[in-house]
C-alpha cells in the first residue's frame, strides 16, 4: 500500500459511541493522533465521521434514537457542533488543524456545487488541513422520498473517494473483517482477507453493526466496497477500536479486509 499517498478514512457512530450511549474519547484521541501522523508524515488525509446523532443523544440523556424525521434533525444539529468540539480538542492536542464539511447528495448531482466542493476540500488540504466530512443531516432528509440524502456515511465516503480521487478508502466498524458467517453466533466463522468482487455468498455472510446507533451495518459498507471497486479503486475494513491499525494498512500488512478487484 506504499502508493497510499491521499487516503480517506471513514469513522461509523460504534466506533466512537458504545453501546450504552457513552462517548469513547479515548478511540477519538488515538484516532486524531494517528492520522496527524500520517498529515505529517506526507499523506493526504480526509475523514468521512459519522456520530453526531451518537453523541447528542448522551447530551440529551437519551436511550433510544427517535423514529421521527424533525427530532433525529434536532439531535444533529446538537451533535455536530459537539462532535466537532471534541475533534478539534483531539486534534489540537497533536497541532493538527481540522476544517469542517458538511455536504448533501444535491451537491454531488450538481456540477457547480461539486466543482466548488471539491475546490474547498483541496485547499484545504493543500494548507495541510484535515477535512472532516459529515453529511448534513439537519437539511438533508426529505420526508416524502429520501432523495436528497446518503442514507448512510458509508456510500457517501465511497463517493468522496471517487471524486477525490483518492487512493483508497478505510473503513472503521465494529467488526475485525468481514466473515465467512456472524462471529458472534457462529464459532466456525472466519475472516475474508481478500475479497476481488462482492458475490451474492459474501453478501448473505454479512454481519451487521452490534451497537444499533448508527445507521449502517455490514450491507452498507459492501455497498461501499461495490462502488469503490466499480472505479478500480480498493478499501480497508478494520476495527476501529484501535484506529492505529490504519498505520498497519498503509504499510501493507494483512489486517481487516481489502476489498480490491484484481
Amino acid at each position: 500500500m506504499e502508493n497510499w499517498q491521499r487516503i480517506v478514512v471513514k469513522v461509523g457512530t460504534s466506533t466512537i459511541v458504545d453501546g450504552d450511549g457513552q462517548i469513547k474519547y479515548s478511540v477519538i484521541n488515538r484516532l486524531a493522533q494517528t492520522l496527524t501522523s500520517l498529515q505529517k508524515s506526507g499523506h493526504e488525509v480526509v475523514l468521512v465521521t459519522s456520530g453526531a446523532i451518537g453523541v447528542a443523544m448522551q447530551q440529551m440523556q437519551l436511550q433510544s434514537r427517535p423514529k421521527e424525521i424533525p427530532q433525529q434533525q434536532a439531535l444533529a444539529a446538537i451533535g455536530q457542533t459537539y462532535l466537532m468540539s471534541l475533534y478539534n480538542q483531539s486534534f489540537a492536542f497533536y497541532q493538527q488543524m481540522i476544517g469542517q464539511v458538511l455536504l448533501t447528495y444535491d451537491v454531488f448531482d450538481n456540477k457547480v456545487m461539486l466543482e466548488n466542493a471539491i475546490n474547498a476540500v483541496e485547499a484545504l488540504l493543500a494548507e495541510h488541513v484535515i477535512p472532516i466530512i459529515n453529511e448534513n443531516d439537519v437539511i438533508a432528509v426529505d420526508e416524502l422520498d429520501h432523495q436528497h440524502s446518503f442514507g448512510d456515511n458509508d456510500r457517501l465516503a465511497a463517493i468522496v473517494t471517487h471524486e477525490l480521487q483518492a487512493d483508497g478508502l478505510i473503513i472503521l466498524s465494529d467488526v475485525d473483517a468481514l466473515y465467512t458467517a456472524n462471529p458472534t453466533i457462529d464459532a466456525t466463522a472466519t475472516p475474508i482477507r481478500h475479497v476481488t468482487a462482492v458475490t451474492d455468498d459474501i453478501r448473505m455472510s454479512a454481519t451487521g453493526s452490534v451497537s444499533g446507533l448508527g445507521t449502517g451495518g455490514m450491507s452498507t459498507k459492501l455497498l461501499a466496497a461495490e462502488l469503490v471497486m466499480a472505479h478500480r479503486g480498493k478499501m480497508v475494513l478494520i476495527n476501529g477500536a484501535n484506529p492505529a491499525l490504519i498505520l498497519d494498512v498503509i504499510k501493507g500488512e494483512a489486517v481487516g479486509t481489502l476489498f480490491q478487484g484484481e
